[in-house]
């Protein structure tokens, strides 16, 4: 029997504008995978003050026309995780530009074929695309580089705090799929928390 104290937390990678694209993992296919989950809380990458001022505008399609619409038509609760802007994209001059211009050409050839979510956020696919990703931020310079790192454990540290601060729940953090390998597994060393996967959760 498990105990009703333990926190479940699964971790969805979604993918900003590519989800408004054709593609079998779109805004529908995330809204319900996120509605038949039915998580009691609903962790995304975004502030407080956006949450309370409700102003959504700057925040990516996944959460602006899809994960927020379905949290005011339903029970699932919100929580923000972060304070701080997201960390700026990777862009550089000259060869490196270059470089990730052709890496990112790579990665929504990977994005936009996938045949389903799992495919994104698990097996090939997936450990395929976290290379390229940390390739572009690496050729983007180190400032970049530790502004996303940074990021990643904020996010970590805000998703821990929500546990301990209401043990006992099913937690989804969806954030983008830069991030979600790198939450997860630093999650996974804390043994109060039982990570999952979001089929599972």
């Amino acid at each position: 029997m498990s105990n009703p104290e333990t926190t479940t937390i699964a971790v969805l990678g979604t993918l900003a504008e590519f989800h408004r694209e054709p593609i079998p993992y779109n805004l529908t296919a995330l809204v319900q995978l996120v509605a038949d989950i039915h998580p009691d809380l609903l962790c995304l990458d975004m502030t407080a003050e956006q949450w309370q001022q409700q102003d959504f505008s700057t925040l990516p399609p996944e959460y602006q026309e899809a994960l927020l619409p379905l949290a005011r038509q339903t029970d699932i609760v919100v929580i923000p995780l972060t304070r701080h802007q997201h960390p700026p994209k990777p862009e550089a001059s000259g060869w490196r530009g270059r470089v990730i211009a052709w890496l990112r050409s790579w990665l929504a050839l990977i994005q936009r074929t996938a045949p389903s979510p799992d495919a994104i956020n698990q097996g090939w696919r997936h450990e395929l695309a976290n290379t390229l990703y940390g390739l572009t931020r690496r050729l983007a310079g180190e400032v970049v580089q530790k502004a996303w790192d940074e990021h990643a454990d904020h996010l970590t540290e805000s998703v821990l705090a929500v546990a301990r601060r209401d043990p006992g729940r099913r937690i989804l953090v969806v954030v983008n799929v830069q991030h979600c390998h790198i939450i997860r597994h630093r999650l996974h060393h804390y043994p109060e928390l039982q990570v999952t996967t979001y089929q599972d959760l």
